[in-house]
């Protein structure tokens, strides 16, 4: 989404600024007395038809596009009656990051989550991966649990171990 996003923001920046631009020669060539060279169509002709449907289309797609974007919530058990708590799938990777990169032999951790799943990905010292990988396994799934979630995600973890980055 944010790939989209970004590329479709200057897009339609320059597309305004063309339209800005050609308002204002319009309106200067109207000043000026020269007018400007119009085509005889009207409402029901070929070129009008498929720009309006192609400015409508354009148009959706956009409005789609902004009612999928934003910040989506995790919803966390209500405290009490009328009270909503909800949390971000970053602060969640930041809850699970912390508790394991406090473990013995993490080098580094990457956790991204979302509402589905947590995938945390580490960076080991010098422990073997089938030693370190049950022990981080069931602290991330630890963090998890710990939230007062209705649903939790699914937890997978992915221990790089330096013989395998030296690859």
């Amino acid at each position: 989404m944010r790939l989209l996003l970004r590329l479709l923001s200057p897009l339609l920046g320059l597309a305004v600024a063309a339209g800005g631009a050609l308002l204002v020669v319009v309106v200067v060539r109207q000043w000026s007395g020269a007018g400007w060279p119009r085509p005889g169509w009207s409402w029901v002709d070929r070129p009008v038809l498929v720009t309006g449907a192609c400015v409508a289309a354009g148009g959706l797609f956009l409005l789609v596009l902004a009612a999928r974007a934003g910040v989506s919530h995790l919803p966390l058990d209500d405290p009490a009656t009328g009270v909503r708590v909800v949390t971000t799938p970053t602060a969640l990777a930041r809850v699970v990051g912390h508790r394991v990169r406090a473990e013995d032999g993490v080098v580094d951790a990457s956790v991204t989550a979302s509402r589905r799943q947590v995938r945390v990905r580490v960076t080991s010292r010098s422990h073997e991966e089938a030693t370190l990988l049950p022990r981080l396994l069931e602290v991330a799934r630890e963090a998890v649990a710990d939230l007062p979630m209705p649903v939790h995600p699914t937890v997978s973890v992915v221990v790089v171990a330096p013989k395998d980055r030296d690859r």
